[in-house]
């Protein structure tokens, strides 16, 4: 009975993990790239982008050229692989 509970919490966690995992990646990646192709910029010097917008002025976009380390994005993936890999062994021990 304490595996069943424990895999049910290592399933809500490795869920989370990918799905942050996904997040990630589409935030350092894909709206780069959009952004970066609709201001005329060059990919490879954008890293990161930042949007501030207000109700009474303009909104401004400013792009970063330093590299950006994706921390996040790689503790979440090796949270997802660790846990996915932990559900399919205990799936075998278990039968």
């Amino acid at each position: 009975m304490k595996i069943k509970g424990l895999r049910k919490v290592v399933t809500i966690f490795t869920v989370i993990a990918m799905a942050m995992t996904i997040i990630s990646i589409s935030f350092n990646s894909l709206l780069t790239m959009y952004l970066s192709y609709k201001l005329n910029n060059e990919v490879g010097k954008v890293s990161s982008i930042g949007i501030i917008g207000g109700a009474d002025g303009p909104t401004a976009i400013y792009l970063t050229s330093q590299p950006h380390p994706y921390l996040f994005t790689v503790i979440f993936l090796l949270l997802s692989i660790a846990g996915a890999l932990y559900l399919f062994f205990i799936r075998k021990v278990i039968k």
